[in-house]
This record gives structure tokens, sequence and C-alpha cells, in this order.
């Protein structure tokens, strides 16, 4: 690991505020992958995903060092990012008109074709079930068990409480079992 990939979050922030392209770039590479899984799971179509990944880094790019001037620091950088990947993910659906959601879970190397068709047949209907949702609970039960964020950052990204964002939790959850259970039958 290079020097300056173990440098302390708030450091690469103040540096990337201050014009540090390699330091915005060393942000851009931690946060890359969890951003762009995010919103493929929120948009479920690659090119749109990566578009709204790259309008993510672009725009906290341009934003970064008015944002750190007005507020001295970003309090949790993760949350703030997901933040602008959501905003761009709600004005994806605003252009389109339509709100849809694809649940796309990763398989393992080499599994046998039954272990695949049991997995898309599972993950289809979860996926499904999860669609029946309101956005707001799809949108919990994706941050907390795709992304495995916290409940704070949840709520800093939802703009809730922290109690709030658990509560929302055990409601999504709630009715996601109430929907899965109503299909079994």
């Amino acid at each position: 690991m290079r020097k300056s990939e173990e440098l302390p979050e708030d450091h690469l922030i103040q540096r990337a505020a201050d014009g540090d392209k390699r330091a915005f770039g060393i942000l851009y590479e931690r946060y890359l992958d969890e951003i762009y899984r995010f919103a493929f799971y929120k948009v479920s179509i690659e090119n749109i995903a990566e578009d709204i990944t790259e309008e993510t880094f672009l725009r906290i790019w341009e934003k970064l060092p008015s944002i750190y001037r007005s507020e001295g620091k970003i309090d949790n950088f993760r949350a703030y990012v997901y933040r602008m990947a959501n905003n761009l993910v709600i004005d994806y659906y605003r252009r389109r008109k339509s709100v849809e959601m694809d649940l796309t879970l990763s398989i393992s190397k080499n599994p046998s074709p039954e272990a695949v068709l049991d997995f898309k047949n599972t993950s289809q209907h979860l996926a499904e079930a999860i669609k029946g949702l309101e956005p707001e609970f799809q949108q919990i039960i994706l941050l907390r068990f795709v992304n495995q964020l916290s409940h704070k950052e949840i709520a800093k990204i939802m703009g809730i409480s922290d109690a709030n964002s658990r509560v929302m939790q055990f409601r999504a959850l709630k009715r996601l079992k109430e929907i899965l259970s109503t299909e079994e039958s």
C-alpha cells in the first residue's frame, strides 16, 4: 500500500477540497465499487449505473471545495457519497417517470447448473418481493443488507434519525416477510 493511501480520510478530503487530484483519486477508489453496486441495484442497467456512479464522483469533485469551505469538514464522507448517488438515482427515475428495482446477487465461481438455476429463482423471487415494498423500505433493505451500511450511515443518507432507520428496517423486514409468506400460500 502506498503511503498516500494510508492517510486518514479527513486528510484526503481536505487535500481533495484543495484540488489534489491524487487524494481525490484515493477516495474515488475507496468508494467506487460500493457506489456502483448501489446504483446498479437501484436502476438494474449497467451503463446507467456506471453513468450515475461517474456523475456522483464528478459532482463531489466539483462541489467539494465549496462544501469544505462553508462547513469546515464533512462528518461522514461515505454517507455524503451515498446521498449524492441516491439523489442522482432519484433524478434518473424522475426523468424516466417509472420506478423499478432489480436485486441481482452475485453467485460463486463455477457453480453447478442446478445451483445457478436455484439461485436465479430465489433471487428473482426475493427481488419481486422487494419490489412490492414501498420505495423507502426498498432503499433501507438495500443499504442495510446489500451494502451493509450502519444505521447511522443510513440515517444520514436518507435524512432521518438513527432510531427511525432502525424502526424502518424492522417494518421493512416485517412487510417483506408478509409478502413472502403470502406468495408461498
